[in-house]
């Protein structure tokens, strides 16, 4: 399968059957954030890392560095906890985002490494990034 073309980094949604609800509000969450939301119906019930692997095949990482997906626990967790998964300098290496931190992530990644995220989210209890404070 071909990857969709998104001119900003791609969020896609790998949960269908979870409601609308949830999926709106995590979109009015992450309204500040700059990504392409994939709409297509592509990925529905694929685990992370077939469409990690599906946006590496697809030379995703030529031009985004993160990956933005949407499962089953993101939707059913109140903090809304993405996987971000690094296109680029750690190919397929994921971590949990909480919503509410995911503008940090996406705006200095490139400043601070992906890598300093994740390694903060194994650190945790639950895998998920709230923030270095």
């Amino acid at each position: 399968m071909e990857f969709p073309p998104t001119r900003r980094c791609p969020l896609v949604r790998t949960a269908t059957d979870s409601g609308e609800g949830p999926w709106n509000e995590l979109l009015g969450i992450i309204a500040t954030v700059t990504l392409d939301v994939v709409v297509e119906d592509l990925f529905g019930d694929w685990p992370v890392d077939r469409v990690v692997a599906s946006a590496l095949d697809d030379g995703i990482g030529e031009i985004h560095p993160l990956l933005f997906v949407v499962d089953e626990r993101t939707l059913t967790d109140h903090e809304f906890p993405l996987v971000v998964a690094d296109l680029r300098d750690e190919p397929g290496r994921t971590a949990r985002i909480a919503a509410a931190h995911l503008r940090s992530v996406r705006d200095s990644a490139s400043d601070i490494g992906f890598a300093a995220y994740a390694d903060h989210a194994q650190l945790q209890p639950d895998r998920v990034f709230r923030g270095f404070g």
